[in-house]
């Protein structure tokens, strides 16, 4: 009997390794057929419906459809308020070659999930009177933190990413479309700097009142 059990074993595991094999690493698996989408009410306007609906975000509507699980969370409403920085076509124009390689393949798509996640700031909606001419530093759903300064009234992040457009009402959020892409690795964050005013992300930190929170 025992002899029994450990071959069903050895079969179920080789039938689940073999279905592995049909993705690369790293590689994201297909989402399933029919897959359930919370119904909207009329007049809402999701993160997806208003990227989507405008031609200068094309490529971030393209990075958004092959991240997986990124088309229905930006299509879902959310219960919460949040803020998005949507990168424009512009700001992934201002890349280089190694970028365009790096993020075709099934690790880039992965580290390119994680840059989108760094431009939404869950549980607060920053306008743009919420910064000043001080150089002040916000959290994003990454739990990093991006610069931030108004100058000559143009809110600038990281001191490189321009805010083009503000403001933009979406359902439970604001959009500002940005002509730089905001990247993790130039996160803001010398313990002096100002923080912007903002809800706590929760997963973020064990106690908001150390310092590095």
């Amino acid at each position: 009997m025992a002899v029994l059990k450990a071959f069903i074993f050895l079969l179920i595991s080789s039938f689940a390794l073999a279905e592995g094999r049909d993705r690369l690493p790293l590689s994201y698996r297909s989402s399933p057929k029919d897959l359930y989408e919370p119904p909207k009410p009329t007049g809402s306007v999701s993160l997806l419906d208003y990227v989507t609906s405008r031609s200068d975000l094309s490529t971030l509507a393209q990075v958004l459809s092959e991240s997986a699980g990124f088309t229905q969370a930006f299509n879902t409403l959310p219960t919460w308020n949040f803020t998005f920085f949507a990168p424009s076509d512009t700001a992934f124009n201002h890349t280089g070659q190694y970028f365009n390689t790096y993020t075709a393949t099934p690790k880039g798509r992965w580290w390119l999930g994680n840059i989108i996640q760094h431009h939404y700031i869950p549980n607060t909606q920053l306008k743009i009177s919420s910064f000043s001419t001080n150089f002040t530093r916000f959290q994003t759903g990454t739990f990093l933190y991006v610069g931030a300064q108004v100058v000559d009234d143009n809110l600038i992040l990281n001191r490189a990413a321009n805010v083009v457009e503000a403001d933009i009402p979406v359902t439970n959020g604001l959009v500002h479309i940005i002509d730089r892409i905001i990247d993790p690795s130039t996160m803001i964050f010398e313990a002096d700097i100002e923080k912007t005013k903002q809800s706590f992300i929760a997963g973020s930190c064990s106690n908001p009142d150390l310092p590095y929170c």
